[in-house]
């Protein structure tokens, strides 16, 4: 499978884990269907690994230190992230927030940890790659403390530590987000001190259902691992508006006739365009006067 192939496939895969947020399933049939999603995927990477091999020392390396370890590293998180969820402590906000600060305390504890490989992760040092990330590597004379090998020939010294370091970095986050909730702090004045302006939407609430499915669809915000209801109450309590069911709304977008179904990104593509026109134009203007 070729890199562009691989990208297509997680890609794909995020979508449909995100899909599972939509559904009315319980959190652990949550967590069965998304290990059947997972493990298929790397299952098939599995099989097309040993089958074909690599055509370069380079692919070889490319793979173990980035494709897996995407794949692996949604796995990693699904399970944790259950764990986590099913163990919160039903009581007061104290109570749970003081659960979230052990859990991150927990997280911080497994990066210092391993402290040399992730900065080795975190920086993008190449040096150790042929060490590290081929299947005939050694780890060197820094110990791997996290490291498993399911079957000979689809494994390396560091790719599950390098998935575990982005499925930890996700729940670092996602935990950091809980306590921030809870604490009633929003995380963008905690990082510049200052406390947000509020914004009210005063156009059409479907234009917002427009918006909240482009953002969906193509995976920009948690690297799609999102459902677009989350994405749409986001957008409600950003704006302080009544957006409703998302799906019932997308289902009038759907049934528009006589105007485009995108007709606010329509709008807004237009007028965009039409600013950086009017830019150019004062531009060669300015150019022809001087």
């Amino acid at each position: 499978m070729k890199k562009t192939q691989y990208e297509t496939v997680l890609a794909g895969l995020r979508g449909e884990l995100a899909l599972l947020n939509d559904q009315a399933i319980t959190p652990l049939e949550r967590l069965k269907r998304a290990l059947l999603l997972t493990g298929d995927c790397i299952n098939e990477m599995k099989n097309g690994v040993l089958q074909q091999g690599f055509a370069s020392m380079d692919a070889e390396i490319h793979f173990f230190k980035f494709v897996k370890p995407a794949f692996y590293a949604l796995q990693i998180y699904e399970v944790d992230f259950y764990v986590i969820t099913a163990n919160a402590p039903v009581g007061t906000s104290d109570m749970l927030k003081a659960y979230y600060e052990q859990e991150l305390l927990y997280v911080f504890r497994f990066f210092r940890s391993n402290a040399f490989h992730y900065h080795y992760f975190q920086t993008g040092a190449r040096e150790l790659d042929s060490q590290y990330f081929t299947r005939e590597g050694k780890s060197g004379d820094i110990p791997v403390l996290e490291r498993i090998d399911p079957l000979p020939g689809f494994s390396t010294p560091l790719d599950y530590l390098f998935a575990k370091f982005i499925a930890y970095q996700r729940l670092q986050d996602g935990l950091l987000d809980k306590l921030f909730v809870l604490s009633g702090t929003a995380r963008q004045a905690e990082r510049t001190g200052k406390s947000a302006p509020k914004l009210r939407w005063t156009g059409d609430t479907i234009n917002l259902v427009e918006m909240a499915y482009g953002i969906w669809l193509t995976n920009q915000i948690n690297n799609g691992q999102v459902s677009v209801s989350e994405i749409t109450r986001w957008l409600e309590e950003t704006f302080g508006v009544h957006i409703g069911d998302a799906h019932r709304r997308w289902q009038e977008i759907a049934q528009r006739k006589s105007v485009s179904p995108t007709k606010y990104l329509d709008l807004t593509i237009g007028e965009i365009n039409k600013r950086l026109d009017n830019e150019r134009s004062l531009s060669r203007q300015k150019r022809r006067i001087k």
